[in-house]
């Protein structure tokens, strides 16, 4: 499940230079919020640049959940303030079933990362006994490849990048 929280104002009241450029956040919800810390730093290699709590009545409020509190990280690949965000969202009851492929259901089921190399990234996923989904990384042409995984949850990942 994806969950947005996209902070467009500073406590100033003005625009965020996050909000002028345009930046994507994207909020997933997981069940345990060690393990896929652990995953989305240690194996896939994103940065930790913070997170925050979101109180029972802001939940309630935004519409964000049932008035049930929820802790919140974030995480870039690299340290911008333009790049992408991954939010890792994790309550104590988020749990639920992953579809076995990104087709079987509608909505949002794999995200992506687009990397200089996939080297670094694969060994760490060998080394943690994390399997790829297809049978070896898709040959992309022009040095390229392209791999699946599952984090935690059963969420899709999809990795390209170079080869080397």
């Amino acid at each position: 499940m994806l969950l947005c929280l996209l902070p467009l104002f500073n406590s100033c009241g003005k625009k965020s230079s996050e909000a002028e450029n345009g930046v994507l956040q994207i909020g997933l919800v997981c069940s345990d919020l060690s393990k896929s810390l652990n995953f989305y730093t240690n194996i896939i290699g994103m940065k930790d640049v913070g997170g925050f709590e979101v109180d029972a009545k802001f939940g309630t409020d935004s519409g964000l959940s049932d008035g049930k509190p929820f802790k919140v990280k974030t995480l870039k690949l690299v340290d911008s303030p333009v790049a992408t965000t991954l939010k890792l969202a994790c309550c104590s009851d988020s749990t639920g079933t992953p579809p076995k492929y990104v087709t079987d259901t509608p909505g949002v089921r794999y995200i992506t990362f687009e990397v200089p190399s996939t080297k670094a990234i694969k060994e760490r996923l060998a080394k943690n006994g994390i399997a790829l989904l297809g049978k070896e990384p898709v040959d992309l042409g022009d040095n390229l490849e392209l791999f699946l995984v599952r984090d935690p949850d059963g969420v899709f990942v999809e990795i390209i990048g170079g080869k080397e």
